[in-house]
């Protein structure tokens, strides 16, 4: 089994008066944890009492009708409120109501019930827990990361290494510097998926992946959020998974499409809504001039992109711009979204990121992958144009792993996972 390092985060928040709230795409593994955590409680207290329900199946949708019901079936299936009780809900934001009904119960049982839930739109969800404010604990489920696939294929248990040990990354990035390499090109055709991750011949990684995605089409798509013209929202997954790392122009995609500029822009807050794409900002501090310019877009799983693009047999490694988004995905596991920018100026000289630290400086990160590289001359402007605010220059390499006198550290991208850059 894939150890997932957000395990232990939710687990401290376990016998506390919170709703716990699982969210993330569908297939990434929201079901395994709530398991996982099931047993959890089992092994540390077999006296209370626990319920699993999916929502969205159809013989639990009348215990999930109301407030009343759900206590009624409690009382009567589970011996609560005799008994402490965890109860598990799938895909709760399929529930009418769902905020309010999670509220309901929370207000009137938080001494005898703790609620954990999982959920696959994060359009739902926020709709949903705008209620819950002060009431619950969110947490992102993502796809597996590399470290997590890396620590899984090799039976291995390596957390991240400050950048502020920069002795023992160099000694780490020798001893493992071939079984990252590899394990990093199948990472980068494939993704991280957890039943992909754990399938072995290609061919049916590639089925089990198309199997994932024409699910999420049918069910989230089609049938969850009702959108028509399945064909439309295809060409624009398509269009935006092979335009990774660049900017984000509806117009044009609109008129390539041949959507409406506002269905466009409806079908791209869904692509980012259920966690298949994100958008990123540029960096400015008039925040006015931030949020009207145009953003850039990643793909959230490296293997949704190759499946769109038909390129699962093609050297990644040669893809810069699957590079530089297999570098966003690795920061997003240690930043905020909402913290990670691109800088990019009139003359179109661009960093690819800006990243706004826990103590308000800037890490400065550009992806330069190729045997040998230096800082480049957008990097050095942003540091004269904001003085004092700069706390990391980072180039993300191919393969040089170093340390200037300058403070400017290279780092290979495949040994990124490893590297706690905050530090």
């Amino acid at each position: 089994m894939i150890k997932r390092e957000v395990l232990p985060k939710i687990l401290h928040w376990l016998g506390k008066e919170k709703i716990l709230i699982l969210k993330g795409a569908r297939q990434v593994g929201k079901t395994t944890l709530l398991k996982q955590i099931m047993n959890e409680v089992r092994d540390k207290d077999p006296s209370v009492s626990i319920v699993y329900l999916r929502a969205d199946d159809s013989e639990n949708t009348q215990y999930l009708q109301s407030t009343a019901t759900l206590e009624e079936y409690l009382k009567r299936s589970h011996g609560f409120p005799a008994k402490f009780t965890y109860v598990f809900i799938d895909e709760f934001q399929t529930i009418p109501n769902a905020g309010i009904f999670l509220k309901n119960i929370f207000d009137a049982h938080k001494e005898k019930l703790q609620l954990i839930v999982s959920g696959s739109s994060s359009l739902e969800i926020t709709k949903n827990t705008e209620f819950l404010t002060g009431r619950s604990i969110d947490f992102d489920i993502s796809r597996i990361s590399f470290r997590e696939f890396f620590n899984y294929e090799n039976k291995s248990a390596i957390s991240a290494i400050p950048l502020s040990h920069f002795d023992e990354l160099d000694l780490f990035y020798k001893t493992y510097s071939n079984s990252i390499s590899i394990r990093f090109s199948e990472y980068l055709a494939f993704g991280g998926y957890p039943e992909v991750i754990t399938t072995m011949e290609h061919k049916d990684k590639e089925i089990i992946l198309e199997s994932i995605i024409k699910t999420y089409i049918e069910k989230d798509i089609a049938g969850f959020l009702h959108i028509e013209n399945i064909t439309g929202f295809n060409n624009l997954a398509k269009i935006l998974s092979d335009q990774v790392g660049n900017l984000v122009n509806l117009s044009e995609i609109s008129t390539t499409t041949t959507l409406s500029r506002n269905t466009a822009e409806k079908y791209l807050d869904i692509l980012i809504g259920t966690y298949v794409f994100n958008i990123v900002t540029p960096f400015y501090r008039n925040i006015r001039s931030e949020l009207t310019k145009m953003p850039k877009i990643y793909v959230l799983d490296i293997g949704i992109r190759n499946y769109f693009t038909r390129s699962f047999n093609a050297n990644h490694e040669l893809d810069g711009h699957l590079i530089e988004n297999f570098v966003y995905l690795e920061l997003l596991h240690q930043f905020k979204k909402d913290r990670i920018h691109f800088y990019r100026t009139i003359g179109k000289a661009e960093i690819d990121f800006a990243i706004e630290s826990t103590d308000d400086s800037i890490i400065l990160g550009e992806v330069k992958y190729r045997p040998k590289t230096k800082m480049p001359v957008a990097m050095r402007n942003f540091i004269e144009r904001y003085p004092n605010t700069v706390s990391n220059k980072i180039l993300f390499t191919k393969d040089i792993l170093q340390k200037n006198p300058d403070g400017t550290f290279f780092i290979p991208v495949n040994l990124l996972p490893f590297v706690e850059i905050n530090s």
